[in-house]
This record gives C-alpha cells, sequence and structure tokens, in this order.
C-alpha cells in the first residue's frame, strides 16, 4: 500500500514512509523531476511516477496518451511512449503510463490505449486505465475486464468521476477478482478494502484531491480552501478539520501515539500553519496500517479491514459522547461500504506483481 503524493508536497509525508511496507506515488507535474531529486538524495524506498494526464485530457483513438502523442511523428520509429516509461524506470521501481481520461463507454480508445501497451512488452510497465466510474457497472465492467487482462503486464485502475461509494466498492468487488493482481491508485479507504479483494497494489491518497479523479472538465479551480488542515483521527478511520478537533474536544483532545506526533493532543492543528505536521500524523497512521496490512497473507487481509472498519463504526457513539458538541462525530461515506467488504474465496496467499518491490 503506497502513498500518493502531489510532488509539490512529498517532503511533508517522506520521512514517515516505511519503506519495508509502504512507498510513494508522485503525481502531477514535474513528479518525474521530483523523482530524480529522491533517488539522488537516497530516498530508496518504493517509487512511482504518476504524472496525472487524465486532469488534462481525455483519451482519444487517435491519442490514447495526451500530449505524448501529439506532433509530427518522431523521426527513425521511435516510440514516445517507450523513450517516457525507459525515462520512468531509470528512477521508478514500475513506470506508469500517461493515459488520458477514459469516457464512459469509450471501449475503442480504451482498447488502443492497451494495443499500445501490449506492442511495448515490457512487464515492468503498468497499464493505468483512469476510467470514469461508468465503468464498474454491469456490462461495461465485464469489458474494461476483458482489456485489462489482454494486456501481458501489471495494470492499475484508477476510478473517475464523482461515484457513490457503495457503487465504486461494489464495482471494486466485481472488478478485482475477474484482473487478478490488478492495481488500484488514488483512492481513500478503498486502498486497503482493494487489498482485501485480492488487488495487488494499492495508492492511499494523503489529501483529498489525491483521493479523487475528476474528469478534465470538472477539474477544481484554486479557491480559499479550508482554515486548518485534514488530520485523520485514527479510532474512528476518518479525516476532520483540525478545527473540528478543536472544537468538538474543547481542550479535552486524546493524545496521539504515532511517531510523528509523539504523544501530542490531536487538537493542535489548528491552522494551516500546522499542515506539515498535520501530513507527517496522517503518513504516520497510515503507514502503521500499511505495516499490519503486509504482515498478512493476501487471503487475511479482507477479514482484518472488514473488522477494523466494523471496530472503527461501534466506537462513533462512544466517542460522540465524549465530546459537548451536538453533532458529535459524522461518519465518513466509505467506512459503512468497507465494512461490509465482500471477503472473496480462493484468494492466493501471493499476488503476482511487477517491478522492484512494489507490487507484492
Amino acid at each position: 500500500m503506497l502513498l500518493q503524493v502531489g510532488s509539490r508536497r512529498e517532503a511533508r509525508i517522506r520521512p514517515w514512509v516505511d519503506a519495508a511496507a509502504s512507498g510513494l506515488v508522485l503525481t502531477g507535474k514535474g513528479a518525474l523531476t521530483k523523482a530524480v531529486r529522491l533517488r539522488e538524495a537516497g530516498f530508496a524506498a518504493p517509487l512511482l511516477v504518476d504524472e496525472a494526464r487524465y486532469q488534462l485530457a481525455y483519451a482519444t483513438e487517435e491519442a490514447p496518451f495526451p500530449g505524448l502523442d501529439e506532433g509530427p511523428t518522431p523521426l527513425f520509429g521511435h516510440d514516445r511512449l517507450e523513450e517516457l516509461m525507459t525515462a520512468h524506470l531509470a528512477l521508478a521501481d514500475a513506470a506508469l503510463t500517461p493515459t488520458g481520461y477514459v469516457a464512459a463507454g469509450a471501449a475503442d480508445v480504451l482498447e488502443a490505449a492497451a494495443a499500445r501497451v501490449r506492442r511495448l512488452g515490457d512487464p515492468r510497465v503498468v497499464f493505468c486505465a483512469p476510467v470514469d466510474a461508468g465503468w464498474l457497472y454491469p456490462g461495461a465492467l465485464e469489458r474494461l475486464a476483458e482489456v485489462l487482462r489482454s494486456v501481458p503486464g501489471p495494470v492499475a485502475v484508477l476510478v473517475g468521476g464523482r461515484p457513490e461509494p457503495q457503487a465504486a466498492a461494489a464495482g471494486l468487488a466485481r472488478l478485482l477478482p475477474q484482473v487478478p493482481g490488478a492495481g488500484v491508485l488514488r483512492t481513500g479507504l478503498g486502498a486497503f478494502g482493494a487489498l482485501g479483494l485480492g488487488a495487488g497494489f494499492s495508492a492511499f491518497g494523503v489529501d483529498s484531491s489525491m483521493r479523487q479523479v475528476l474528469p478534465p472538465e470538472t477539474q477544481s479551480r484554486p479557491g480559499g480552501g479550508p482554515g486548518s488542515p485534514s488530520v485523520l483521527f485514527a479510532p474512528l478511520m476518518n479525516f476532520y478539520l483540525g478545527l473540528t478537533l478543536a472544537t468538538r474536544f474543547s481542550g479535552q483532545a486524546p493524545e496521539c501515539a504515532c511517531e510523528c506526533c509523539r504523544g501530542g493532543a490531536l487538537d493542535r492543528f489548528l491552522d494551516m500553519a500546522q499542515q506539515v505536521p498535520a501530513a507527517g500524523h496522517n503518513a504516520c497512521v497510515l503507514s502503521g496500517w500499511a505495516r499490519q496490512s503486509h504482515a498478512l497473507e493476501v487471503a487475511e487481509r479482507g477479514p482484518w479491514w472488514r473488522g477494523m472498519c466494523r471496530s472503527a463504526l461501534e466506537r462513533y457513539p462512544q466517542w460522540s459522547q465524549r465530546v459537548s458538541h451536538k453533532q458529535g462525530f459524522a461518519v465518513g461515506a466509505e467506512l459503512p461500504v468497507w465494512a461490509q467488504l465482500p471477503v472473496p474465496e480462493g484468494l492466493p496467499g501471493r499476488v503476482r506483481g511487477a517491478g522492484r518491490g512494489v507490487v507484492r
């Protein structure tokens, strides 16, 4: 289970990455350059680069990799995709294809992208499929699985749009058994849920922008933003603004024993000046969960994660009673879904992967 982060914010969480159980997915503009600097600085944990071109443009049948496929045909028959993937592999443990956003029903587009990857024939290249959530419904899902299985190397799915958590989880629960070992990127609690469903690897977005994939025309515009950082409250397995936690606890916030906080109270993230320690806290909690998941056999991960989510749900009434605020704590939308995680039978003890240890 990797941590997915914008390339400009990796320094906030890098010190807390557990190289034995996790790693980084550097995302967006400048990610490849940042990967160069990280390796030069001695960063040895698993590392992937997601250029996130799906944020900028749709994939088309003629140009499934936006930007890469534009302009005149390269001289001497060079394949631009192969050149870019080679650049990634000089630094990363595997190379993620820069696929554009695949609209619902665009089967020819998806196939065109997969065909390019098949021609490369490099098992270190991960075919990334940033597909609209419409692909997760019956009929389309089977077609998606068919195309993904046609790629002999590793594949990864990014679910786009704004799907209902129940629909997204149900779709993954149907898709992953049909594509053994597939990865799931840019998600939230689904990063662990997917591993429980047999995914070969996954990535948890460390902030809200890294936990969603929006179609190019709906990219959010810069705005005022929140007045305090988002903080992962581990007992409830949910993110709350630092100011929300401070208001709820009224000076009686619990201490956090994570490696970053070292006993600090969770009501101290009061403004955006506390972004760095808040990000460190979040990374520490997620890395702890990653260590627990990594220590389990694949067949054990589903029951473990479902039990984690159910225990968190049971704690909501208790924690709401401990605070004076009448609203208590709102349950995260994903948590009830993964608390009912279907646990598939017959999962292997280990899942085949690719790269130098990123996928296990």
